[in-house]
């Protein structure tokens, strides 16, 4: 089983406004909503793929029946713990005309102890052995920093595989407890390991310093410049595809389904990078947080080209 965990989901609303201006007044030519949080997409976009997994997190207030609905129509499985606080609504600009996409994220719900607890006993009873985790996003400021931390041990003893995409102190307490795959992008991965440069040499020799320690493997987005995919059996690398962009919101999250989707495929490494990195073009070539689907991806993979950069 595939296991999604979004601690902090979010309705998506994405408005599209050309030539977004501060201090006047916009006018709005399209506007869209979509369920939201890292784990949900995930578990969209591995739908998709044929991929069955099972979402869960906090949901509740006014947005947690439109989830439940949403999820179950899209026929993944749910194991929400409900929460007596709303989850919250992040606001989307799209400025096509200046190619200019602007995020307004709300902080999240306050989370009660014993909400946390019910979640904690949720999960643990959920993961088993062979199972993949999927453990991405943010958390609302009530949840402890070293939550990643906690399920991956979970996960790990129960004979999981795990996947973290987090970032900041998140990410850096989630990898005290090893696990199997990171994906951060270079930002992300420049703070966690204080780089002075993001050179390709920089960023190779800082992933190797992290597989040392444990993690097994490391995808890291460069954006529209491509990714750098470090494993123990070597470095691979791909440049980015051109493609039209209509939202950038989740290319990061579909890079993690495309994760799932090689481990559940026994994808090589190479393949795995190809398959990753064509999950971000066609996720950032849709609207909103529309989830990729498998055939958008295979129609890109010929056009990507991986080097091994060392073996």
């Amino acid at each position: 089983m595939v296991i999604t965990v979004t601690l902090n989901p979010a309705l998506d609303k994405t408005l599209t406004i050309d030539n977004f201006t501060l201090g006047t007044v916009n006018r709005v030519s399209n506007i869209r909503y979509d369920i939201g949080g890292k784990g949900i997409n995930v578990s969209k976009v591995l739908k998709n793929f044929n991929i069955a997994s099972v979402s869960t997190g906090f949901l509740g207030g006014v947005w947690e029946k439109h989830f439940l609905q949403e999820l179950n129509s899209r026929e993944i499985e749910t194991k929400f713990v409900h929460i007596k606080n709303s989850t919250r609504t992040n606001t989307k600009v799209v400025d096509n005309l200046n190619k200019v996409y602007t995020d307004i994220n709300e902080a999240g719900p306050f989370i009660s102890d014993g909400e946390l607890n019910d979640f904690m006993e949720t999960f643990n009873s959920l993961c088993s052995k062979d199972d993949i985790v999927v453990l991405s996003g943010g958390v609302s400021t009530s949840i402890p920093l070293d939550i990643y931390g906690r399920l991956i041990k979970i996960a790990k003893e129960k004979g999981a595989v795990t996947i973290l995409d987090a970032e900041g102190q998140l990410l850096e307490e989630g990898i005290k407890e090893k696990p199997d795959v990171i994906k951060p992008n270079i930002q992300e991965l420049s703070k966690l390991m204080n780089l002075d440069d993001e050179s390709e040499d920089a960023i190779v020799k800082a992933a190797r310093k992290l597989i040392e320690g444990g993690i097994k493997k490391i995808l890291v987005s460069l954006g529209d410049k491509g990714a750098i995919y470090i494993t123990e059996k070597g470095v691979y690398g791909c440049e980015g595809l051109k493609v039209p962009v209509r939202s950038t919101v989740g290319a990061g999250d579909s890079m993690v389904a495309a994760l799932v989707y090689s481990l559940r495929n026994s994808l090589s490494e190479e393949e795995t990078l190809q398959f990753a990195n064509a999950c971000g073009a066609a996720s950032v070539s849709l609207e909103g947080t529309e989830a990729c689907t498998l055939n958008q991806v295979k129609q890109l993979l010929d056009k990507i080209i991986v080097s091994i950069k060392e073996a």
